[in-house]
């Protein structure tokens, strides 16, 4: 539970997430730590609840966990993860936007990175669709995790798994990372191209 605060403060701190906004998890066994809904992120003291993965039946903590429980819980059943991190940062929300969100976990829009630290670490980064919290949301980001460590959900904002919090922490950090600086070069080649025109 303490990884989980302090990880919290770490994503508020470094501007991954508002801090009402976002939710993290790890895995233990055949359940889940989860901060809960509307919580702030950068203070979980008492703010975490375990709750089942496979639930046969609606647990009672399920209306107090992250509106995303079913998404993380989606993630835990179809990947490897250990941990999930959740965040809303500007970057990423951005770029999301100016891409077309797939519209089946099978097709993905993808953001490739610009630099190379972020291609080496995430390769390419899909955009999926999905409402907060939905099964639309659920089915479409764990699909895209299969086979990549971060997904951006249309207007949203990042999912990253790891196998620790702290590698979960450092995929959504490199995520914002590869966006902002995508945004940034694709800006200045629209004004240098603008200027080249003239």
């Amino acid at each position: 539970m303490q990884e989980l605060i302090k990880y919290g403060k770490k994503m508020v701190n470094a501007g991954l997430v508002h801090s009402h906004f976002g939710n993290l998890s790890k895995r233990i066994g055949d359940r889940m730590l989860i901060s809960t809904t509307g919580s702030m992120l950068d203070e979980l003291e008492g703010q975490i609840v375990s709750v089942p993965i496979d639930p046969s039946s609606p647990d009672e903590l399920d209306v107090i966990a992250s509106s995303e429980v079913n998404v993380h819980r989606a993630i835990y059943r179809c990947t490897s993860a250990l941990a999930i991190l959740h965040g809303h940062s500007r970057y990423a929300v951005a770029l999301s936007m100016l891409s077309t969100p797939a519209p089946a976990p099978d097709s993905q829009e993808l953001i490739v990175p610009e630099d190379s630290e972020s291609l080496y670490i995430l390769h390419e980064i899909p955009v999926v669709s999905g409402g907060i919290g939905s099964p639309e949301l659920a089915t479409n980001v764990a699909s895209a995790l299969r086979d990549h460590k971060a997904v951006i959900a249309y207007g949203h904002g990042t999912f990253a798994r790891g196998a620790t919090v702290d590698e979960a922490f450092v995929i959504l950090s490199s995520v914002e990372h590869a966006c902002m600086v995508k945004y940034l070069v694709d800006t200045a080649r629209v004004i240098r191209d603008k200027e080249i025109k003239r």
